[in-house]
C-alpha cells in the first residue's frame, strides 16, 4: 500500500511518530520535503493571508499536495491533525480512493469545516464527545487515542531528583497549577516551547527554555520525582500524547483526573490521578515518602504503554477500521 502522509513535521512531533512507525512497518510512505522541513508550510503567515482573501479557494499549500498526489499516485492520503479548504477535500476524492484524518488536537482547534467534511472515508479522534458529534451529521468518526514511540519513549533513567517535571505549552491554567506547586515550595523544572509574553513572572523564572524530544525526554521524565500532568480548558474527555509517553519512560505520572483515563489505564496502579489541590498535595508527599512504592507504579505504567499504546497499536486499529 502506497500511503502519502500530511502532516505538520519536526522532531518527535505526531507527523514524526507516525511517519518513523509506518517505515518501520515496511509501508511505502510520501512525505513532501516541504511539509518535513518547514512549520510555514500549513500554519504559516501566507496559509493565514489565503483564509482570509479567499476562504473556499484551494490554498497554495494544497496545491502542492495535489501536484504530489497526481505523480505518487497513492492508495491513501493519510492527514495529521491539518486544516484544509473544502475544494482542496473535493478535489483529493477524485485522485485517491481512501483519505482519512487522525486528529490529535480537541476537535475545537478545527476553525472551518474540515472534520464536518464529507470526503473522508474515515476521522479518527481522540474525544469521544467530538466522535458522537460527528456522527449525528453523518461523518464516518471513530475513537482514537494518541501513543508513545516505544523507540524513544522508554525506561532510560531512574528517579535521581526531586524535581516535578512539567512539559509541554505553558497555557494559563497549567501556568498557574505550576504556580500554586512552587508556592507550597516544591521544585519544578519547565519544558517546552517559549512560554506566552504575558507568562507569569515565576514561569519565567522556572522555564528551562528547553524543548525536549525523544530519548533526552525520556531520561527527564524518568529522572524527577514525578511528572505533572494537565489539560486546558478546551480540552474535551481526551488525553494527551504526553500521557503515554510519560508513561513509556516510566515517569511517575500525576495527571488531572478525567474518564478516559481508566479507558487506557488504570489509576493508582500505572499512574496517579488528582481532582483537587489537596489531592496533588497528598500525591507529591507521598511520592517524597515511598519511592519503592512509586517503582512499581511506574514499572507498572511503562508495561501497559508497551503492551497497548505504542504508534503501531493505533496504526493497525486505523488500517483494521478502513479494510487494508
Amino acid at each position: 500500500m502506497k500511503i502519502y502522509l500530511s502532516g505538520i513535521f519536526s522532531e518527535d512531533s505526531f507527523a514524526d511518530n507516525v511517519h518513523h512507525t509506518l517505515k518501520r512497518m515496511d509501508y511505502s510512505v510520501f512525505v513532501s520535503q516541504e511539509a518535513r522541513n518547514s512549520q510555514f508550510f500549513n500554519s504559516g503567515l501566507l496559509w493565514s493571508v489565503e483564509r482570509v482573501i479567499k476562504p473556499n479557494s484551494i490554498y497554495q499549500f494544497e496545491k502542492t499536495i495535489l501536484k504530489q498526489v497526481r505523480a505518487f499516485k497513492p492508495d491513501l492520503f493519510f492527514s495529521l491533525t491539518q486544516q484544509y479548504s473544502p475544494s482542496f477535500l473535493e478535489e483529493l476524492a477524485s485522485l485517491v480512493k481512501t483519505r482519512i484524518i487522525w486528529w490529535g488536537d480537541a476537535p475545537a482547534e478545527d476553525k472551518r469545516l474540515t472534520l464536518l467534511s464529507q470526503h473522508w472515508s474515515a476521522i479518527f479522534l481522540k474525544d469521544l464527545n467530538g466522535v458522537n458529534k460527528l456522527k449525528i451529521v453523518g461523518c464516518p468518526a471513530f475513537l482514537l487515542d494518541e501513543a508513545m514511540n516505544p523507540d524513544w519513549h522508554k525506561p532510560l533513567a531512574p528517579q535521581s531528583s526531586n524535581s516535578i517535571i512539567v512539559a509541554g505549552n505553558f497555557y494559563n491554567f497549567r501556568q498557574v497549577l505550576c504556580q500554586t506547586l512552587i508556592d507550597h515550595g516544591y521544585q519544578l523544572d519547565l519544558y517546552g516551547p517559549k512560554y506566552p509574553r504575558w507568562s507569569l513572572p515565576t514561569i519565567k523564572k522556572y522555564h528551562s527554555g528547553k524543548y525536549i524530544v525523544k530519548e533526552d525526554k525520556s531520561r527527564i521524565f524518568g529522572s524527577g520525582l514525578a511528572c505533572l500532568n494537565s489539560f486546558n480548558f478546551y480540552e474535551g474527555d481526551s488525553l494527551n500524547c504526553r500521557a503515554f509517553e510519560i508513561a513509556g519512560a516510566a515517569g511517575l505520572q500525576l495527571i488531572e483526573d478525567r474518564p478516559a483515563i481508566s479507558r487506557c489505564f488504570e489509576p493508582g496502579t500505572e499512574l496517579l490521578t488528582f481532582s483537587t489541590k489537596d489531592e496533588l498535595i497528598g500525591l507529591i508527599e507521598r511520592a517524597q515518602k515511598n519511592p519503592s512504592q512509586m517503582l512499581k507504579i511506574r514499572e507498572a505504567g511503562a508495561k501497559r504503554a508497551l503492551s497497548h499504546h505504542t504508534y503501531q497499536h493505533r496504526l493497525t486499529d486505523i488500517f483494521k477500521t478502513i479494510g487494508v
